[in-house]
């Protein structure tokens, strides 16, 4: 009866690797988490289905596809969708990426790997995307099986430097780090998204005060989302929580694509390559419906967007 127990439960006697060797068996179980075997195919969409089945009383079954996909060189800083901000839990190191709060989100490949994914051209990268169809994971788990899926796929396409060939907990720019999102709170005025020096022009109605959420560290990408709290303000997306700007400072290197390719401000601080990005979401023309004037009024005098390089610049040490 044991033994049945095991087998039901593990992949003691299922396949040991998975996704065509991408992850171990080993992996897998702990990115889909619980109990239950583990088994992995592969679709239309040349796309890694990986399942687990919860076999015991109250088990549930677990789906996550894995997909290695190109995706523009301004990746993950498109126009207006951003995939790696202040709402996202950040991966950091050689093989970045960022996750929701459900495990859905993405790993990038190194820059030397732009031809390994589907539909790639000369000029793209790569990036293992992970959709979560079913069931409750662990995100920081599942990121984790994802950038060993990642790093295997890099290696057996022959595009990780020898530098990298160890595995993910290894140290310097190999390791991996999972940084979760911070919640949504209410900003400083002197000290926005915690950043010294960045202080704004003008200060939000009381009715609307400024929140934000961070994500990420300043040695290698941070990201801030600000919004406002009221729910009327007109905003294109969901006005309670859906940001006005956002900022990032890169300082990952496999990052450095897409703050080019947008065009974010570069600065050498403390010897190290930095960019430093904007985003805004907020504009007269793109509000739905009437918006407080004195909402209006804190936008038009904020200086938000002008304010954060030199903020940022002052407290990274840049020349």
């Amino acid at each position: 009866m044991a033994g049945a127990t095991v087998a039901a439960n593990t992949n003691a006697f299922g396949p040991r690797e998975l996704c065509g060797g991408w992850l171990s068996s080993e992996d897998a179980q702990e990115g889909l988490g619980g109990s239950g075997r583990v088994t992995s195919r592969f679709d239309s969409t040349n796309a890694c289905v990986l399942e687990r089945a919860g076999w015991l009383p109250g088990g549930k079954d677990v789906r996550v596809r894995l997909r290695a996909t190109a995706v523009d060189a301004a990746h993950p800083f498109a126009d207006s969708l951003w995939t790696a901000s202040g709402e996202q839990n950040i991966v950091t190191g050689r093989f970045p990426g960022a996750f929701d709060e459900h495990g859905t989100g993405w790993v990038s490949l190194p820059a030397s790997c732009a031809m390994v994914g589907e539909g790639a051209v000369k000029g793209d990268r790569t990036v293992l995307r992970v959709g979560v169809e079913q069931g409750d994971v662990d995100p920081a788990e599942l990121s984790r099986t994802a950038e060993r899926a990642a790093r295997a796929i890099a290696a057996s396409h022959q595009c990780l430097s020898a530098g990298s060939q160890a595995g993910s907990t290894a140290s310097g720019a190999g390791s991996f780090r999972y940084l979760p999102a911070s919640r949504v709170s209410r900003s400083d005025p002197a000290k926005v998204c915690g950043l010294p020096g960045f202080a704004l022009a003008a200060t939000a109605p009381a009715s609307t005060p400024v929140q934000e959420q961070t994500s990420g560290s300043f040695d290698d990408a941070w990201f801030c989302d600000l919004s406002l709290e009221h729910p009327d303000t007109g905003l294109p997306r969901d006005n309670e929580h859906g940001p006005f700007a956002r900022f990032a400072i890169v300082r990952n290197p496999e990052l450095f694509s897409g703050a080019r390719k947008r065009g974010f401000e570069r600065a050498v601080c403390q010897g190290k390559e930095t960019y430093f990005g904007m985003d805004n979401l907020f504009s007269e023309e793109n509000t739905k419906g009437p918006v407080d004037e004195a909402v209006m009024d804190f936008f038009r005098r904020s200086s938000v967007l002008e304010r954060f390089p030199d903020a940022a610049r002052t407290a990274l040490g840049c020349g």
